[in-house]
């Protein structure tokens, strides 16, 4: 079985957390996704330039923002991303960029449905 693109459980506390004032609960998706395909965008220029410590270091940080949102697949592709860097294993790290990148448009497409398509625009 496939891990979910947003654990309910952590969504779902996050969604309690902002009960009050829902729009904050998109406003801090809308973030979150921001700072991802803009983290994105390093991790790829990290691959490119072979920069195992930029790697590890973006890997690192999309990782626990993805952790705190609940999208655990993409947060288990930054830690593997992360491994990488910090192995300096970059021969199969843009494979593992695309794994990370499919994940992050299933995030996408989750919070889309959950919070409607405002949470996608900048």
């Amino acid at each position: 079985m496939t891990e979910p693109a947003i654990t309910r459980e952590i969504f779902d506390r996050l969604r309690l957390s902002t009960a009050r004032t829902p729009e904050v609960l998109t406003e801090l998706c809308r973030d979150y996704l921001m700072e991802a395909r803009l983290t994105i965008e390093q991790l790829r220029g990290a691959v490119a330039a072979q920069d195992a410590g930029m790697l590890r270091d973006r890997a690192h940080y999309l990782k626990g923002s993805s952790m705190m949102i609940g999208a655990g697949a993409l947060s288990h592709c930054c830690a593997t991303l992360e491994q990488m860097g910090r192995n300096s294993e970059m021969n199969t790290a843009g494979a593992m960029l695309e794994q990370t990148i499919s994940a992050l448009q299933a995030v996408e497409a989750a919070l889309a449905q959950e919070l409607g398509t405002a949470v996608l625009r900048p």
